[in-house]
């Protein structure tokens, strides 16, 4: 194991632990976004906040949204297959 992997791998450790209960399922929405979403999607938008089952997510501009909104149903199958976290709807806002 690379050393890079292991620090990764505490980091994040030490950010679940950190993290509360009331926290702990946004961070992991948070630290998975790049997986289920892809890096050029993940570097145009980012969760903001995770409630009740709905995520809210930070997008660069209109254009990106738009692609994230035809996206919405894979985002919300690939975080409840792949990382059995249910996602009951997804609120996409324009930030700067």
């Amino acid at each position: 194991m690379s050393s890079w992997k292991a620090l990764d791998q505490f980091t994040s450790k030490l950010v679940y632990r950190i993290a509360s209960d009331k926290y702990r399922s946004f961070v992991f929405v948070y630290l998975n976004w790049e997986k289920v979403v892809g890096g050029l999607l993940a570097e145009k938008s980012y969760p903001i906040k995770f409630e009740k089952n709905v995520l809210y997510v930070a997008v660069a501009n209109s254009s990106w949204m738009q692609e994230l909104i035809l996206m919405k149903m894979s985002i919300i199958r690939k975080y409840e297959v792949e990382h059995s976290t249910k996602i009951r709807d997804i609120v996409f806002l324009i930030r700067s």
